[in-house]
């Protein structure tokens, strides 16, 4: 009987993958309902399971289901079951192209690295190559977190969105001001709020299961 529950539970249930978090002695409710029914049935051997040797009881399959069901794995949400992760990809490809193309069209300002006169990206963004710096650090990060893991992008998330809000007060309130070092612009400064209010409300808004189990899988 012992070794049909292993072929069960093994076909059922498979083995944890490379991509997988284990989730070791931690059955969860169905499993316990599993164990206990099995030490509700009683004796197996008065029922005829065992044989007319009656030797192997309901302790020894009741072991044999826990150690199986608890090798239950935790997968990594994929990119599409993760908002963080989705976002952080969705985020991290628009900062890139900006600052890649930023790079570009910063040339037509005045020269320096933190000229505050700066060229237009599309005719709408102010840039100057340390803003689009600045940019391709940020989408590395988030491409990063993003290919990674959802706790990860999460992460990032809070922390690119808080650095953008930031980045957003900090032109409104230096547009036109000579400490405006990154030749920000409304447009930039619209573009960095709405960008980080919208990671900062997925980070703590999103992916709640997703993060419980893994957290709770690692523990």
């Amino acid at each position: 009987m012992g070794l049909v529950a292993r072929l069960v539970t093994a076909l059922r249930f498979g083995r944890s993958g490379s991509d997988t978090i284990p989730l070791e002695h931690r059955p969860e409710a169905g499993n316990r309902g599993t164990i206990a029914r099995v030490f509700a049935a009683g004796p197996i051997g008065s029922a005829g399971a065992t044989g007319r040797s009656g030797t192997a009881g309901p302790t020894h399959t009741a072991s044999a289901v826990y150690e199986e069901e608890t090798e239950v794995a935790i997968k990594e949400p994929s990119i599409t079951a993760s908002p963080n992760r989705a976002l952080a990809l969705t985020v991290g490809s628009v900062l890139a192209l900006w600052g890649i193309l930023g790079f570009f069209f910063a040339a037509d300002g005045d020269p320096g690295f933190f000229n505050r006169q700066g060229g237009m990206l599309w005719n709408a963004f102010g840039v100057n190559p340390a803003l689009c710096f600045i940019w391709v650090l940020l989408a590395v990060a988030l491409l990063i977190a993003g290919l990674g893991t959802t706790i990860a992008s999460r992460s990032a998330n809070v922390v690119v969105g808080a650095l953008l809000v930031v980045f957003a007060v900090y032109g409104f309130v230096f547009v036109n001001t000579s400490a405006n070092v990154f030749a920000l612009n409304t447009t930039d400064n619209v573009f960095h709020a709405i960008v980080g209010v919208v990671l900062l409300l997925t980070a703590v808004g999103a992916d709640k299961e997703n993060l419980a189990a893994l957290r709770a899988a690692r523990a």
